[in-house]
């Protein structure tokens, strides 16, 4: 086989994703070359002196093969907790760690929607990411940093929930549970679009109406979905449910206005829309934050204003705060 064509076969994992004394359940290789070999057998631990060879030696990375990704994510989920209490790991690689293992959970959840695992595994990534954003000034900052400009689904329900929980508490939402909740709507919002065949969800081009009409029910898809499982709640509810409403009447599925819609729906329709925007897709390239703002301002009866001017202000506060 061409040596080149292994790497389709391994994926890198930076050194800093490894915890010293934590047990190994995958095979690591070091690359050489063009050549992967043989570093750790599986169901090992991996030592502080291990790490610490490996970095004098000047190797970033290890590496594990793609048929054993899944194994590799359980082990970044059983370790999120020891990664975000080391005061020595930066916040840049803890806002790794969350932003990749949400999109991870996001994954599984739209393979498979209505499995109680993987929405008990949202929940404690959203409880995470809450208590992340909670633990430093530059938290956010860094969340938005590796945030993805390319349009994906999953990229676009962990943006979501990053931008809803930190919109939440900047009005003056600090109960940690609503806030949970807040957080686990965004993350599973467009879980109705698994309900949709992929045709639609894929094409590159403008939809046809009665595509767009089936598009359009993805939210009451979304709230069918999570009401058969523990995620069930008024609040993951309205956010799901909500989050293409407008405050003038204008959007969908039912067409409701302001005094109609929770305050978390609103949030997460500013967020939502703000995401898709300043995101690259197929059809559209994307916008930068201000032309994203000078975009939504120019349609401000969409959105509750006062809503949209605290948006708006906490990415502006979030510039002025070092990494």
């Amino acid at each position: 086989m061409d040596e080149g064509r292994l790497d389709f076969y391994f994926f890198p994992v930076a050194l800093d994703k490894f915890r010293p004394f934590s047990l190994i359940n995958f095979d690591l290789y070091i690359k050489v070359e063009n050549r992967f070999v043989l570093y750790k057998h599986r169901n090992i631990t991996i030592t502080k002196d291990d790490i610490h060879t490996l970095q004098e030696n000047n190797v970033l990375y290890l590496y594990v093969q793609n048929k054993e990704r899944k194994s590799f994510r359980q082990y970044a989920e059983n370790n999120i907790e020891e990664i975000l209490k080391d005061p020595t790991v930066s916040l840049n690689v803890k806002a790794t760690y969350i932003y990749e293992s949400a999109f991870n959970v996001v994954e599984d959840i739209f393979k498979e929607p209505r499995s109680e695992g993987n929405i008990q595994r949202a929940r404690g990534i959203i409880n995470h990411t809450v208590d992340f954003i909670f633990s430093d000034s530059g938290a956010f900052v860094n969340l938005l940093q590796i945030r993805a400009h390319d349009y994906y689904t999953y990229t676009h329900s962990v943006n979501v929930c990053t931008f809803s929980v930190a919109l939440a508490n900047r009005i003056g939402i600090t109960n940690p549970t609503t806030l949970k909740e807040v957080g686990l709507g965004a993350l599973l919002h467009d879980v109705g679009k698994s309900k949709i065949d992929s045709r639609i969800i894929n094409k590159p081009s403008a939809l046809s109406p009665s595509e767009w009409e089936e598009m359009k029910k993805h939210p009451l898809y979304g709230v069918e979905i999570v009401q058969g499982t523990e995620a069930g709640g008024e609040t993951v509810f309205s956010v799901i449910s909500q989050h293409h409403e407008k405050v003038d009447g204008s959007g969908y599925p039912q067409g409701l206005k302001e005094h109609q819609l929770s305050i978390y729906g609103k949030i997460s329709s500013i967020c939502d829309v703000f995401d898709a925007i300043t995101t690259n897709r197929s059809y559209s390239v994307a916008r930068t934050p201000m032309e994203a703002a000078q975009f939504m301002l120019s349609r401000k009866e969409n959105f509750d204003p006062t809503l949209l001017k605290h948006f708006f202000e906490l990415f502006a506060f979030k510039k002025t705060t070092p990494p």
